[in-house]
């Protein structure tokens, strides 16, 4: 799974929060805060049946740690 950090901005008063969520969510892994980690990443789980959507953050390495063989996650800072 390639995932882009399209969620932090630069700017002024440094790295701010901009993602699709309010704030940063805890790590669905390891259930620790994510504030300040490089490597968080946000995950949208959708079903076809269903118009509802559920987020997870997590640290990446977290995440790439449980996922099934094959897969893994990339991180691309933007």
């Amino acid at each position: 799974m390639d995932v882009d950090d399209q969620t932090v901005a630069v700017g002024g008063g440094g790295r701010e929060w901009t993602g699709v969520v309010s704030q940063r969510l805890r790590c669905c892994v390891c259930g620790g805060p994510t504030d300040g980690s490089e490597d968080y990443v946000l995950v949208e789980l959708t079903a076809p049946f269903a118009d509802t959507r559920q987020w997870f953050g997590a640290h990446a390495e977290h995440l790439d740690s449980v996922l099934a063989e094959g897969f893994s996650v990339e991180v691309h800072k933007m």
